[in-house]
């Protein structure tokens, strides 16, 4: 396969002039236009935002609202090629990153060339010699690329590709697809002085959060306080009686089955289906007042925990109902810009870890939706893992990556949806200096009987996926590992004394689970 990358100069017209025969590009969240590259930082430009030409296509949408499956498609000849317009700063030569993904098959028949100007960048496409996550590579160009000062071309092909007919037999992949899967996949390109990145690795190191605390303690307990979950015996859901429900969470009781599952931690859901928040928010109430408690079920947590030496974090979406809160998250009209929505992170992030301090263990543990949404919006990772940090300097951030290799330097933990899979142990060499994993710490995160509690009549009717002796071995697989793994029970909404709120059964799996990996 053969993928080209193309900057132009004719800014004003670019946007209007897509040529991809397939599909034209009805808002301009999709379209392509002319991008500044910022001298101190990584610029991420997605492939959607190319100008497409020959058989090149990607999934349409008529509205800013992003989309998981984003991938370019349809590489199948030498006139199939990307076309981005960048303008640079002052003449210099860029480090050029390429995400991407394909079968093996696939990629060891593919060889692609990067251009700009008189420089020509020609590769063969990395073979992953790994089986686990990511799925989607970085591929570092081994030269750099030279940019002229302004308004620059820069062309990305295959000029050896497998023959079409072939499917790709990335599965994940393609169970996100809305479309027939092509041999080869484009996500993004990123661009980046080299010393700027040095520069930016440095910061991310010194600012990398110690989670020995999570190795030692081996495991922790994930709950989702989702809006869109259900009371044990039905009615509305969290969402539509937020303020009820916060108010009558029974925290001892919560307590005590957290103390028999033997977590050392508790990763609780946040803002997750709405932007609902249990406990104060001068930011969200400065923006849209209704979605704050008067209770602090966080600090409530955070102290009843404690006493159990149990610590708390947060997990939190930053794309999930957020229109309710925000209005269009990622801009509105003729001009997508989320500044504004990226400032209210910022802003969100920093009062939560500003009030809390170090008796939170993190704002931040787990922030969803970042690989697949969060990333096409080239984002300000350092800016949010600074915030997240202002109140606990060892707080662990996660922007999830997904299928993705690491988003950013600024990631302390691998996260990833491993729904009910058992764990992954990924290779060592996926994290070092270079990998695709490189300045992030191993994590786990997945569930036993679902991630949101579904009954009816007044019973659970989600089973655990494993035997108790299955998970014992999952357990203890990731412990010889040293791999902290956070373990999702489904939990009703209503936390009360009068009616289960885990799965019994998840409950005395993970009494086992505790007394083979703690002794106790």
């Amino acid at each position: 396969m053969f993928a080209v990358v193309m900057l132009c100069v004719k800014s004003n017209v670019f946007a209007q002039n897509q040529t991809n025969s397939k599909q034209s590009v009805i808002h301009p969240y999709w379209a392509p236009k002319t991008w500044e590259l910022r001298p101190d930082d990584i610029t991420t430009i997605m492939g959607f935002r190319a100008q497409l030409t020959g058989n090149l296509n990607h999934l349409d949408r008529p509205t800013p609202t992003v989309v998981n499956n984003a991938f370019i498609r349809g590489f199948y000849t030498e006139n199939d090629v990307l076309t981005w317009e960048v303008e640079a700063p002052y003449e210099a030569k860029y480090s050029v990153a390429l995400l991407y993904t394909g079968s093996n098959d696939i990629l060891s028949q593919s060889t692609f060339e990067v251009s700009s100007g008189a420089t020509t960048i020609v590769e063969k496409a990395n073979i992953k010699n790994w089986e686990t996550r990511p799925i989607v590579q970085r591929h570092y160009l081994k030269k750099d690329l030279i940019l002229k000062k302004g308004i620059n071309k820069i062309s990305f092909r295959l000029i050896t590709f497998a023959d079409a007919k072939q499917v790709d037999e990335n599965t994940e992949i393609n169970a996100n697809a809305n479309i027939k899967p092509n041999p080869f996949a484009f996500w993004s390109i990123e661009l980046v002085l080299p010393e700027a990145l040095v520069a930016i690795k440095e910061r991310a190191k010194s600012m990398k959060a110690d989670v020995q605390w999570m190795v030692d303690g081996k495991y922790g307990l994930f709950v989702h306080f989702s809006s869109l979950s259900s009371p044990f015996y039905g009615g509305p859901k969290l969402g539509d009686q937020y303020q009820k429900l916060v108010d009558a969470f029974d925290v001892d009781a919560f307590v005590e089955k957290v103390v028999e599952t033997g977590a050392s931690w508790v990763t609780f859901t946040c803002a997750h289906g709405t932007q609902h928040w249990p406990g104060p928010s001068n930011t969200i109430d400065n923006i849209k007042p209704g979605y704050t408690c008067q209770r602090d079920l966080i600090r409530e947590l955070i102290d009843a925990l404690g006493k159990h030496n149990i610590r708390l974090m947060l997990y939190y979406n930053p794309n999930s109902g957020m229109e309710d809160l925000y209005g269009n998250t990622y801009g509105n009209g003729n001009t997508p810009n989320p500044s504004g929505y990226f400032d209210f992170l910022e802003s969100h992030f920093r009062e939560v870890s500003l009030r809390y301090g170090k008796d939170l263990a993190t704002t931040a543990g787990y922030i969803d939706d970042c690989g697949w949404k969060v990333y096409q919006l080239d984002p300000p990772w350092e800016k949010l893992a600074n915030a997240i940090k202002a109140g606990n300097p060892n707080a662990p951030v996660g922007f999830s990556q997904n299928l993705f290799p690491n988003l950013t330097p600024f990631s302390d933990l691998v996260v990833s949806d491993g729904s009910g899979r058992v764990p992954e142990i990924q290779p060592a060499f996926l994290f070092e200096e270079g990998g695709q994993l490189e300045g992030q710490y191993p994590a786990s995160w997945f569930y036993m009987d679902g991630w949101s509690s579904r009954t009816e009549n007044g019973t659970f009717t989600q089973k655990p996926k494993f035997s108790a002796e299955e998970y014992i071995e999952i357990f203890k697989t990731a412990d010889e590992a040293n791999m902290p793994i956070t373990i999702n029970l489904a939990m009703t909404p209503d936390v009360t004394t009068h009616h289960p709120f885990f799965n019994p059964e998840c409950i005395e799996i993970m009494k086992q689970v505790r007394k083979a990996v703690k002794g106790y």
